[in-house]
């Protein structure tokens, strides 16, 4: 049997994973649309294509992270 410590241990796990998951449902991106070349999002302003990382943490990315600092 779980006693009250553990029991507040799970519920700020979590209570962590939901926040840090709604974070991330609300990163978008407001700037340049990706450049499409041969099916391959790249950077709108170099041309390199864009990692999958990237794409996925930020839905709708058009600069890769060179060319967006």
């Amino acid at each position: 049997m779980a006693d009250i410590f553990d029991q507040a241990s799970d519920y700020e796990a979590k209570d962590r994973e939901a926040a840090i998951s709604a974070a991330a449902g609300r990163a978008t991106w407001s700037g340049p649309s990706p450049d499409i070349i041969d099916g391959v999002p790249c950077c709108a302003e170099c041309g390199e294509p864009l990692p999958e990382a990237r794409l996925k943490a930020l839905p709708g990315v058009g600069l890769c992270v060179d060319c967006a600092e």
